[in-house]
């Protein structure tokens, strides 16, 4: 639809790698101008309500370029797979000395990654709100609540294009959702080892408590964790009859007293 969607095309010279000529880097500033004039033209309110970017590369430049504009506040979700630009997490620490908020949520699986853990664990400590969820629909970037970054075609291992959002009842709905994840997603700890601890929690059951501590249904639970609404039931009732309670607020109250929370 002409005026509503704009396209950031593969016009442009692809970026080069290290190594490659004086030439092909001119290239790859030229590639990332383009980038950086879609993303001020949509925090502008030029160019309608959605911009499509294509390339990995390009969509990385746009993630970079986006979160560098926050001037009060950056929401997102992490989850596989991941563009790689190299510079997000020192931007990220960058933005939050400059006193821009933080929310995070982190797709269980993006914690496996051998470096993330401990790369959250430094933003946490820095400022970062995280948290957890087992299974997150979508990566998003969320800034300051006017512009979005979602990806529209992905394959296992990139982001080959992605969609920017800005202010609009789309962009609101989005807001919404995360808001919702957020409500039920689990507190983000760098501490995920219990398996020693025969009177602990398993992983899953320290979800499971998560969920019903920020009053998940048992319907909920079974979307955000990949279970049938009846296997949600079944696994919270065992949970509640392991603690030795009677009721889902008693089971969030015990747990909160063993120190599973």
């Amino acid at each position: 639809m002409p005026g509503y969607t704009e396209e950031l095309t593969q016009s442009a010279p692809e970026v080069p790698e290290p190594g490659e000529s004086p030439a092909e880097s001119v290239g790859q500033r030229a590639v990332q101008a383009q980038v950086a004039s879609v993303a001020r033209a949509a925090r502008a309110g030029n160019g309608g309500v959605l911009q499509v970017v294509h390339g990995t590369k390009r969509v990385g430049w746009a993630a970079y370029e986006l979160q560098a504009s926050a001037t009060h506040l950056v929401q997102g979700v992490a989850k596989p797979p991941y563009v790689q630009t190299g510079t997000l997490d020192s931007l990220e620490s960058r933005k939050l000395a400059e006193g821009v908020r933080y929310q995070v949520l982190y797709d269980r699986s993006a914690l496996a990654r051998s470096p993330q853990l401990d790369i959250t664990t430094k933003l946490v400590a820095m400022g970062e709100q995280a948290r957890v969820i087992h299974v997150a629909p979508t990566k998003l970037i969320m800034v300051d609540n006017e512009i979005a970054l979602l990806p529209l075609t992905v394959t296992e291992t990139s982001v080959e294009s992605a969609v920017v959002v800005r202010s609009s009842a789309m962009l609101a709905a989005i807001a919404r959702i995360f808001e919702d994840l957020w409500r039920y997603a689990a507190p983000f700890t760098a501490d995920e080892d219990l398996e020693g601890n025969e009177l602990g929690p398993t992983e899953e059951e320290r979800w499971i408590l998560s969920l019903l501590a920020s009053g998940a249904t048992d319907d909920t639970i079974g979307r955000l964790m990949g279970f049938s609404a009846r296997t949600a039931h079944r696994r919270v009732r065992e949970l509640i009859s392991r603690l030795g309670v009677e009721t889902r607020f008693q089971a969030g109250m015990q747990a909160v007293k063993l120190g599973w929370l």
